[in-house]
């Protein structure tokens, strides 16, 4: 049996989950401010130049990520206090809970960015997606040496 009520999904504001969206932000200032075009073929700019603004723009990128890190690790050490309120990401995000391990966010996204060049875009910035997969890399590179088996 179908209904008559049909829903416009691409109208409809979808849930986005505040943490992932203020990673997020974070990572939109190298992506705004550092992002430079790459020259014409035709120009006698040399590719070094090109390599380096690359290597710096990956270093800005897992700058903000070791940041974050930070956070997680001073909200992990509130949390086993008893005071979560008391860390400077409960009240950057307030809906974060609990997080039981640490997450290597800046070695995650060095694995992500040799596979996907998230630092090497011009034109599309890091998704919501790219940010998920980062914090699921990192969920398995702190559960990975105390793991035995996974089916």
């Amino acid at each position: 049996m179908t209904s008559t009520y049909t829903i416009n999904y691409a109208l409809r504001a979808h849930k986005r989950d505040p943490f992932i969206e203020f990673i997020k932000g974070m990572l939109m200032t190298p992506f705004v401010l550092h992002a430079k075009p790459i020259p014409p073929k035709g120009d006698s700019t040399d590719k070094d130049d090109i390599s380096v603004d690359m290597d710096a723009n990956v270093t800005r990128y897992c700058d903000i990520l070791s940041s974050i890190e930070e956070l997680i690790n001073e909200h992990r050490i509130k949390e086993l206090k008893g005071v979560p309120e008391q860390s400077r990401l409960k009240r950057l995000v307030p809906s974060v809970s609990t997080f039981h391990t640490e997450l290597p966010l800046r070695k995650s996204f060095l694995l992500a960015n040799a596979k996907h060049s998230i630092a090497a875009r011009r034109f599309v910035p890091p998704s919501f997606n790219d940010i998920r997969r980062i914090l699921n890399t990192a969920q398995i590179l702190a559960i990975a040496p105390k793991l035995k088996l996974i089916t």
